[in-house]
């Protein structure tokens, strides 16, 4: 029985990152949804430069636990470019944690904002992450003949006039390879044969319209296709059988100890138009994966298996990357766990004899003793501190990422946490408004200062402003 116990506590040691991620995700979507509202009477550009910015702060968090709390080695043959361009990529695709394997290599090219996906049409079903990948930038598509060419064009096509950064993630297999699937890759393989193609043992065969959509749809726009093959370690069993990769329970689990990446560039001029040679120049580069793949899982050297061929480099990634994204997604979601959920989304408490009722216990006893000294009155949450409290907390994010700015990252966190304190006491009474008002006045001050010796908008005299404006609004509320 406690061997099952220790077991079980083990394979739960993904909960806490998952409901870090999960957690934060409503706090991430509310900022990112006052940014779109806002973003409507402006250029599309403009939205799509921020919400880059956003997405890279909620990515960044994810890739602390998938690197940084795994301790996984990232081993990369081949030269990644050191400056931004506009891609696809193009990968084996063999579990679900594959979509942050491009996640990793993008954020090592500082384009983690970048990343769009290609994604089968039912995940956009997926809770709050499903409709948001759409927005964006990502392009659902349907298998076979359900595919809708025109509909993916459009969508690519919009981006591009718009001149939108392009990291576009495609799987061409179209389904994730497993070794104990053996149907599903015989009839991969079948299907090879029966076309004249090459038939690939550890991938599967792949699917060309999407991705040949893509390149065609964006060609003038893209810079290069990045050719990726990945290969999980500890995916050997001890007779030198093919196991499943680990899926992202699994990965969080620690069960990884090394993700190895061959990457290799593709000029765009170098890929061919016509649909019937950009298929076969797709199934070549597929073929060279499986002959990658091969040597990884079968080669007789002892010294060369479990590795691609070539000089692999680990590649670490610092915490100043990930724990930054982190603090400040924290930061966010704290005021809504120290709050009721009724209230949280804007509702009022009911009341029984004067007494306040309390559906769901969430918090500590001091907050429920602070909200119970408050039900006189009707409450509604405080949407413009919370929304300026993120502000405060996303632009000390930037300034420490764009600039290496230690002091932004500290002063962004220092006042915003002040500030989303200040604003959850003016949700639990409207005229508890002085920490709020203290915090938003000493910004409008400093900030204030900074703008008239630098005379620059952003970010002295935006902060300035909104501060102030929240000054305003606090005196008359």
């Amino acid at each position: 029985m406690l061997l099952s116990l220790i077991v079980h506590t083990y394979s739960l040691r993904y909960c806490i990152p998952a409901a870090a991620m999960l957690g934060t995700a409503p706090a991430y979507l509310l900022s990112w949804g006052a940014w779109r509202a806002l973003s409507t009477v402006l250029p599309t550009r403009l939205y799509h430069i921020l919400d880059d910015h956003i997405y890279t702060v909620y990515q960044s968090m994810v890739l602390f636990f998938f690197e940084n709390y795994t301790g996984v080695e990232i081993i990369i043959y081949g030269d990644i470019p050191k400056r931004k361009e506009n891609v696809i990529y193009l990968s084996n695709h063999q579990s679900t944690a594959d979509w942050i394997i491009a996640d990793m290599l993008a954020i090592r090219q500082n384009a983690l904002g970048h990343v769009r996906y290609v994604l089968k049409d039912g995940l956009k079903w997926l809770p709050l992450y499903g409709w948001y990948f759409s927005q964006h930038g990502g392009v659902y598509v349907k298998r076979s003949a359900k595919f809708d060419e025109k509909a993916m064009r459009r969508k690519l096509r919009t981006q591009v006039d718009v001149g939108t950064p392009m990291y576009l993630v495609i799987f061409p297999e179209g389904t994730r390879y497993n070794p104990e699937f053996k149907e599903v890759i015989k009839a991969s393989q079948a299907f090879a044969a029966k076309e004249g193609l090459s038939v690939l043992k550890h991938i599967l065969t792949p699917r060309m319209k999407a991705s040949h959509v893509a390149v065609e749809s964006m060609k003038e726009h893209l810079d290069a296709v990045y050719d990726i093959t990945v290969a999980y370690e500890g995916t050997l069993t001890a007779d030198g059988k093919r196991r499943s990769a680990p899926s992202m329970p699994e990965f969080l689990c620690k069960e990884c100890p090394r993700v190895h990446i061959y990457f290799e560039r593709v000029d765009i001029r170098e890929i061919p138009a016509e649909p019937v040679f950009f298929r076969r120049w797709l199934h070549d580069r597929f073929e060279i994966k499986d002959k990658l793949l091969t040597s990884f899982y079968e080669s007789e050297d002892p010294n060369k298996k479990c590795k691609f061929p070539g000089e692999g480099r680990r590649s670490p990634l610092s915490l100043r990357k990930t724990l930054p994204s982190l603090l400040v997604l924290s930061s966010l979601t704290l005021p809504m766990l120290l709050t009721e959920s009724v209230y949280l989304y804007g509702r009022n408490f009911t009341h029984a004899q004067n007494k306040p009722v309390f559906p769901v216990q969430i918090g500590s006893r001091v907050t429920r003793d602070l909200l119970s000294r408050h039900t006189s009155v009707s409450m509604a949450v405080d949407w413009l501190g919370f929304g300026y409290a993120a502000t405060i907390l996303f632009g000390g994010f930037m300034g420490y990422k764009r600039k290496g700015s230690l002091m932004s990252l500290i002063a962004g966190l220092f006042f915003g946490g002040i500030s989303t304190y200040g604003a959850f006491k003016v949700t639990l009474d409207p005229q508890d408004k002085w920490t709020l008002f203290a915090a938003s006045g000493a910004l409008a001050v400093v900030m204030g200062i900074r703008f008239k010796k630098s005379g620059k908008l952003m970010p002295a005299g935006i902060m300035a402003a909104l501060s102030l404006m929240m000054v305003v609004r606090l005196l008359i509320l």
